[in-house]
């Protein structure tokens, strides 16, 4: 039986960075076997946003405010 920590299922949003619109990891959501949320934050990309893609991600300026950057994140 897996642990309440094991995830299972991971979902990210994207926005588009610099003048090619490159996709940049702008949140990241992690659930458990039981669908219980492991870990679900905004999180600021390297580069500079230019698309938040809003429609699709739901990620706007606001949610970048106050975003995990991407190096901490990524140690977390």
């Amino acid at each position: 039986m897996a642990s309440s920590m094991e995830v299972v299922a991971m979902d990210c949003e994207m926005v588009g960075l610099g003048p090619n619109n490159e996709s940049g990891l702008a949140r990241c959501s992690l659930v458990d076997i039981e669908g219980a949320v492991v870990y679900d934050k905004f999180i600021r990309p390297e580069g500079e946003i230019t698309n938040y893609r809003t429609a699709v991600s739901g990620v706007t300026a606001r949610h970048m405010e106050k975003a995990t950057p991407f190096a901490v994140a990524r140690l977390e």
